[in-house]
């Protein structure tokens, strides 16, 4: 499995609770729009309103999925790995700093990653979660997409600093 939805999936994990809350006020704002007829005088028609609430709880749904998933694929890894994976994913600490955290020499630490990288995905994979079903899943997602494009042109990620 490549790494790209992989990895946006653990980056996405780490911010979801910021998603959760966007999504939770907007649709508090739609909600609240119904009260005394406003959305009507903005000039939204209930149906409309009705499916953009749909939509937010549409949109919920995938991130309480998506923390469901790396959850599980998380897991299943043994504590090192699991460690190393969110302290360079998620908490986005370099290598040196992973290394000297654990003892570790800078090479075992990337080869320690890589590892535990590949674990990951492998994990999502087996479960059913691959590509090109967090592709079509998540794909036109705007948060998560966002995330996934940001990390194609980051060069902090992509080079893997020391």
């Amino acid at each position: 499995m490549e790494k790209t939805w992989s990895n946006t999936a653990l980056v996405a994990y780490s911010v979801l609770p910021k998603i959760v809350k966007e999504l939770d006020y907007r649709l508090s704002r739609l909600v609240n729009s119904s009260f005394k007829s406003q959305h009507l005088k903005n000039g939204v028609s209930t149906m409309q309103l009705i499916g953009e609430i749909m939509e937010v709880n549409d949109e919920k749904r995938k991130i309480v999925n998506l923390r469901f998933i790396v959850d599980s694929a998380l897991n299943q890894l043994s504590e090192e790995s699991k460690k190393v994976l969110l302290d360079k994913i998620v908490k986005r600490l370099t290598y040196q700093q992973i290394a000297n955290d654990l003892g570790y020499s800078i090479r075992t630490t990337f080869r320690r990653f890589e590892k535990a990288q590949a674990e990951y995905a492998h994990h999502l994979a087996v479960s059913g979660f691959t590509e090109s079903w967090f592709e079509q899943e998540y794909g036109n997602d705007k948060y998560i997409d966002q995330i996934r494009i940001k990390l194609s042109d980051d060069k902090y990620f992509i080079s893997q600093n020391i």
